[in-house]
């Protein structure tokens, strides 16, 4: 028998995968499938019960922190499939699994993996990078057009008054250039839903090939600079790694226009928030949407509350619908491709399996 272990970070619970029937899913796929739950809350208490700095823990500094209980390395150690969430999935984690053959992460990124472990294992590793892609779509559009038409200066909700809007501020999106920076699946998303508008798309992405970005109507451009020149929108939508850490600062920004807005939904370790934050305010470039911080929550007072030309959510842009339907959706369909002996779909190491 194949033994699938889902694994709870805390966040979602025995229950909810009982309440949407996915146990019942998962032995569908093979009457050779077993499953059961386990819990894991080791980087959780090691953050003081705190779920988004565990989380922000684990993207900065990976697994390799987290003290499992031998409770919850027992509970793995005969699993040959485990699907987890934001738990941490460090060398201590693989040294318990010793029949893990398959490892399921229900989130775009593997940060809370250690893929190091992973490969010196032989274990293959998924992930689910289309999880939260239609919310990050629509909501990427969202701020684009509350931007342009200028909604966080003219919305006067609470204020008790009417105020007199100063006309031929406000943009067009048929007049537009919206840049991209990465064009996989939230960014193809980003670009179908902003066709109807007329505007002008263009993507940095060399990963991507030009004719997939002309099979979504967007020119592909040869350089991240060229972007930031050009773009009357920034949208960043590519994966964070050690390279791209921190590009998007003072000096990129000053290439901008200075019309030009920046928005980021995908990872605050893309921008050098201290650079943005001098940008924003000496108008290097008009404003920018922010869903993601170096710092979360971000303290009262942060600067990026107190401006008027910023729109800052508190990283909701991937909420929508059931979050965990589709988080699990991707875990589903490798373990049909484990069982069948099928290519992967979301594969994040390159191990012969």
């Amino acid at each position: 028998m194949i033994k699938v272990v889902y694994v709870s970070e805390g966040l979602i619970t025995k229950e909810d995968i009982e309440t949407r029937g996915i146990p019942d899913k998962v032995c569908e796929i093979s009457s050779e499938i077993t499953f059961a739950y386990t819990e894991d809350l080791a980087a959780l208490k090691g953050c003081g019960n705190d779920m988004r700095k565990a989380n922000l823990r684990l993207e900065k500094e990976g697994p390799n922190w987290v003290k499992h209980s031998p409770e919850f390395l027992e509970s793995i150690r005969d699993a040959e499939i485990i699907i987890m969430h934001y738990s941490a999935a460090g060398r201590e984690f693989f040294d318990a699994a010793k029949k893990l053959k398959l490892l399921c992460v229900m989130r775009s990124g593997v940060e809370n993996v250690d893929m190091v472990s992973a490969k010196e294992k032989g274990i293959v590793v998924c992930a689910s990078p289309g999880r939260a892609s239609e919310p990050v779509a629509d909501f990427t559009v969202t701020v684009m057009l509350a931007l342009m038409r200028r909604i966080p200066y003219t919305n006067m909700s609470g204020t008790g008054k009417w105020t007199n809007a100063l006309m031929g501020t406000e943009g067009m999106m048929k007049n537009s250039i919206v840049g991209l920076i990465g064009f996989g699946v939230i960014a193809q998303k980003v670009a179908k839903r902003l066709q109807g508008f007329g505007c002008r798309i263009i993507a940095y992405d060399p990963w991507v090939s030009k004719e997939i970005t002309e099979r979504f109507g967007v020119e592909k451009v040869d350089s991240l600079k060229q972007v930031f020149e050009d773009a009357d929108f920034v949208s960043l939508h590519a994966r964070l790694t050690l390279e791209n850490h921190g590009m998007v600062d003072k000096k990129l920004l000053k290439t901008m226009k200075s019309t030009a807005y920046l928005i980021n939904t995908a990872r605050a370790g893309f921008v050098n928030e201290d650079d943005l934050i001098e940008a924003l305010k000496d108008g290097t470039i008009a404003g920018a949407g922010l869903d993601v911080f170096s710092q979360e929550p971000l303290p009262e007072g942060h600067p990026f509350l107190t401006m008027e030309n910023v729109i800052v959510t508190p990283h909701v842009a991937g909420n929508g619908g059931d979050f965990i339907l589709r988080s699990v959706e991707s875990p589903l369909n490798e373990i049909r491709h484990y069982i069948n002996g099928e290519k992967y779909d979301c594969r994040m190491n390159l191990l012969i399996h």
